[in-house]
């Protein structure tokens, strides 16, 4: 007479690995976004030497959110799908550098006439800083994805156990139930 599985080790394992697989493609995606992202004509001696520093870009950022200036904006994120669409915010101004994510420096723009606030991402990329848009890849490159998998995968595993211990509980009980109704006939 064989024993019943409590536990069903490869579900528990294949559904434990769950998280670190989605991470794993998730980061490949992001490092495959990078193949083709920038324009190459964006990076001649001409851009590298006009923004050779973070505060070069800074200037031109302001000037492009003041004026809703789309192409000054392409310029500086440098990438083949260029800017979303801009509208002028004549009151906006530099506040102060925020910080820093990964390899990017955290840069906050305050529009005064509604006190909205405009964060602005600046790295440096083969050889000139680069403004970056808050997209997919930049949450994978600059590593902010660990903010958001790292308390969801916990919160998986937590939950993958506990429901793997309330299986086992309700087997186990479930063969004490079958033994001492087996036992009275």
């Amino acid at each position: 007479m064989t024993t019943p599985k409590l536990i069903d080790w490869p579900y528990v394992i294949g559904l434990l690995l769950l998280p670190v697989v989605l991470v794993a493609v998730l980061l490949l995606a992001g490092k495959l976004q990078r193949i083709g992202r920038y324009e190459s004509a964006y990076f001649s001696p001409e851009y590298r030497d006009r923004y050779d520093t973070p505060g070069a870009v800074l200037t031109d950022v302001e000037t492009a959110l003041l004026h809703g200036d789309e192409q000054l904006m392409n310029e500086l994120l440098a990438t083949r799908k260029g800017s979303r669409p801009l509208t002028a915010r004549p009151q906006v101004g530099f506040v102060l550098m925020a910080g820093t994510q990964g390899g990017y420096l955290e840069y906050l723009f305050l529009d005064r006439q509604n006190y909205s606030r405009v964060m602005q991402y600046v790295r440096e990329e083969d050889g000139r800083y680069i403004a970056a848009e808050a997209d997919f890849y930049f949450y994978m490159d600059s590593g902010m994805w660990v903010d958001v998998a790292g308390p969801l995968a916990a919160s998986w595993w937590i939950l993958v156990l506990l429901f793997t211990a309330g299986v086992y509980v309700y087997r186990r009980l479930a063969l004490a139930r079958q033994a001492m109704w087996s036992g009275q006939r």
